[in-house]
């Protein structure tokens, strides 16, 4: 009968493997914070994106119409105006905002104890565009500057992707530092599975002699890998949750229920838990075919 070698006394006890399951669990943690952020982001850019990408503000300046021998003309700059962006293509509705509404606006950035209830407003159309790849924003802006030379057209899109381009940078990075960690994983455990095996190589020589073959002795690493990765990935995992069950409770004091509402969808928890299982499974088989390939050219 073959002898079936001690996994505990063959990789358990090795000191060059004390710390890994830390170090693993570091990596999982800061894993698991990266990938969350990087989802949330892309939540965000796709909720901003939407809100406003689809809007455009015109802005017909109030010393523009109230100049004298303009007045009586106020209403008809504002008719045409609507009429040229209603056939218009691509757009689909145009609202004009209430003086009120533009007073609510203003005064938060004017101050409370302020009286603006006098002051010269301009006249702002919201105007939704229905198809964005039908808008030609060129002729349109010509074609309301003819209208009214000193009228304002303001696309937030176009402001909007200086924003989002930072947004996607922080995106990719993310990403990118989920990778490195997963690679620094992989090297680590495959570095630390070679020294083991140079340490231990009397003990690989005898079960050679015993009839050990290189894939069951691969297994020995790979199985104590499964460990490791079962053990610092809890502990990652358990850091990670409790991490954002904090930012959750902290964030029921804010204004805003931003974080709240991310943390609150199955996309946290569901990458927490699958986190560790993506490490732990790339460690086994990092630390089997690094074992594989120790044993078939070095030793």
């Amino acid at each position: 009968m073959r002898a079936k070698p001690h996994s505990d006394t063959l990789l358990n006890m090795d000191p060059s493997g004390r710390f890994v399951p830390w170090i693993v669990a570091l990596m999982v943690y800061l894993a698991t914070i990266s990938l969350i952020v990087a989802f949330s982001v892309s939540s965000l850019i796709n909720r901003w994106e939407s809100g406003l990408s689809e809007t455009l503000t015109i802005e017909i300046p109030s010393h523009s119409i109230v100049k004298p021998g303009l007045e009586d003309h106020t209403s008809q700059i504002k008719s045409n105006v609507i009429q040229t962006l209603l056939k218009t293509p691509g757009i689909g509705s145009v609202r004009t905002l209430e003086r009120d509404d533009i007073l609510a606006t203003l005064k938060p950035w004017l101050g409370a104890d302020n009286d603006i209830s006098q002051i010269p407003l301009p006249t702002l159309l919201e105007v939704e565009i229905s198809e964005r790849s039908h808008l030609n924003y060129k002729l349109l802006e010509e074609t309301l500057k003819k209208i009214l030379p000193s009228i304002v057209i303001e696309d937030h899109l176009g402001w909007q992707r200086g924003i989002l381009d930072i947004a996607y940078s922080a995106q990719i990075i993310g990403f990118l530092i989920v990778s490195m960690i997963i690679l620094a994983a992989i090297g680590t455990i495959a570095f630390t599975s070679q020294t083991s095996l140079i340490i231990h190589g009397n003990v690989i020589e005898i079960l050679y002699l015993v009839g050990a073959t290189d894939a069951y002795i691969a297994k020995q690493f790979q199985n104590h890998a499964l460990k490791v990765g079962i053990r610092g990935g809890s502990i990652g995992l358990c850091l990670s949750a409790i991490t954002f069950l904090l930012l959750k409770f902290s964030a029921r004091h804010l204004d805003t229920g931003l974080f709240e509402e991310i943390a609150s969808t199955g996309m946290v928890w569901s990458t927490t838990l699958l986190v560790p299982f993506f490490v732990t499974i790339f460690m086994m088989l990092a630390a089997r075919f690094s074992v594989r390939l120790a044993l078939k050219y070095v030793i």
